[in-house]
């Protein structure tokens, strides 16, 4: 190893990593780039994008996940709602400081870099499955 290489190799692993989006579709139905905070206690969020390419409405109507006990639906203020409406060629964003995917009975704590499964059921669209990434959160969040 080069003199040169060793000396910038602790700089290398302060370096940020760049950040794998995901996304998925079903239909007309897109789900862009699932991904939930680590946590510390036996709660999490989940955000995502989501958008219809479609021409009529779909309403995400509910959410599971084998790490969790409960998943629920949140409004901006915490509380729980029964749907998301997505509107035609209108995005939705799930965001901390916004709505967001509630998890309740987390099966041990979320770590950096970790992953799991979750089911989203759409009225029309039917059932997603998509892959949550634990992460610090995309730029600009």
């Amino acid at each position: 190893m080069r003199r040169r290489d060793l000396l910038l190799a602790p700089f290398l692993l302060l370096a940020p990593r760049p950040v794998a989006a995901h996304s998925y579709a079903l239909g007309p139905i897109e789900v862009g780039h699932p991904w939930a905070r680590p946590s510390i206690t036996g709660a999490a969020a989940v955000f995502m994008a989501l958008g219809n390419t479609g021409k009529s409405s779909d309403r995400l109507i509910a959410a599971m996940s084998p790490i969790a006990e409960q998943v629920f639906l949140r409004a901006e203020d915490g509380s729980e709602v029964e749907y998301y409406e997505l509107l035609p060629r209108r995005p939705v964003a799930l965001r901390p400081g916004g709505k967001y995917i509630g998890l309740r009975g987390v099966k041990g704590l979320l770590a950096l870099e970790d992953s799991f499964p979750m089911t989203l059921r759409f009225a029309a669209a039917g059932d997603m499955e998509v892959t949550v990434t634990v992460e610090d959160g995309p730029e600009g969040y």
